[in-house]
């Protein structure tokens, strides 16, 4: 049973870790085709990346 919640917390992290990378890179992306300054939708695309990584981390290593 502990075994089944493991699987199911590791695929959990998986559509996380893909969804906020993938959200991230597009947010980047459509933030510089609209402006070339720093702004909030950087920062926030970044960190959609940044915790896309480590939720990827946490996912391989999760046993």
């Amino acid at each position: 049973m502990i075994e089944l919640q493991a699987i199911g917390m590791r695929t959990a992290n998986y559509i996380f870790a893909v969804t906020s990378l993938v959200l991230g890179v597009l947010l980047i992306l459509f933030m510089l085709t609209q402006t070339t300054s720093w702004n909030i939708g950087f920062a926030i695309g970044i960190v959609l990346v940044f915790n896309g990584v480590v939720r990827l981390w946490f996912a391989r290593d999760d046993r």
